[in-house]
């Protein structure tokens, strides 16, 4: 299998911890399961805890290269990981979530398919990633088509101003598919509390239709570099299911989100 983690952005709210923007969001230390050790770090374990990964693509900008190549170098003993810029090395010149996801996509070979595990590279979560891994196989095989998989968390009613402002939101039937992906509505258009966690399984047809789709919206910023807008795309021929989680998640966006996780001695 293989698992890609998304790390070409800016980080432009948190320039208050990144040293205005000197560090790459991924390298930020945080404390958790007992350690303090850079986000990328802990997504690394998740990933290699899996054991049947044979490779992970990080895919980086310039800016931030040469910081994540060499951090990555010591873990390079445990797991193969291969590093690719999407180019960009300013927040002007970010390309997008899909952009990020065509770059992975073309260094993989051609022959290959079989799953790929995609996660933003700012995530802590608490699940174990093989339990997704499993969930997503036994679908699989009882669909007559091709399928993807997204992590879910239900947000309580008390939460709804805050993720409908600034999640994906999932509409689900009772069997688990996802009927459509909201990109932050707003208060106005929410139509449930199943927040799109940026925890994702594609199948190698779906991810090679990204440029393709990338094609088709260039017109339209918001669809062509959105991973959420693609995903409601690919509902159109694909089965796409939600793997519930439980337990605590944070996307690690803004300097409170940071302060939740940070070590004591670091100052935030």
């Amino acid at each position: 299998m293989k698992a890609v983690i998304l790390a070409g952005g800016y980080a432009n709210r948190l320039r208050s911890v990144t040293n205005n923007g000197e560090i790459a969001k991924t390298l930020l230390p945080i404390e958790a399961e007992g350690k303090t050790q850079p986000i990328l770090y802990f997504l690394l374990d998740k990933i290699h805890s899996l054991k049947n990964v044979d490779e992970i693509i990080v895919v980086v900008n310039d800016k931030y290269h040469d910081q994540i190549k060499s951090a990555c170098q010591e873990y390079q003993k445990k797991i193969n990981i291969t590093l690719v810029s999407d180019g960009s090395n300013c927040p002007e010149q970010a390309k997008g979530a899909n952009y990020a996801m065509l770059k992975a996509n073309s260094v993989i070979p051609n022959s290959y398919d079989d799953k790929i595990l995609v996660m933003a590279s700012d995530n802590y979560f608490e699940f174990d990633l093989a339990d997704m891994v499993k969930n997503y196989d036994e679908l699989s095989s009882a669909s007559s088509r091709p399928i993807n998989m997204v992590a879910s968390k239900a947000y309580p009613d008390s939460d709804r101003v805050y993720i409908a402002k600034n999640f994906g939101i999932l509409n689900i039937s009772k069997s688990g598919r996802i009927i459509s992906l909201d990109e932050k509505p707003g208060i106005e258009n929410l139509k449930s509390n199943n927040v799109s966690l940026a925890i994702y399984m594609f199948n190698r047809a779906d991810l090679d239709r990204i440029e393709p789709y990338m094609e088709e919206n260039k017109l339209d910023k918001k669809k062509r570099d959105s991973l959420g807008y693609f995903i409601n795309d690919t509902i159109k021929n694909t089965s796409a299911y939600t793997f519930a989680i439980y337990g605590n998640f944070y996307d690690i966006g803004t300097p409170d989100e940071y302060r939740k996780l940070a070590p004591i001695s670091y100052t935030c």
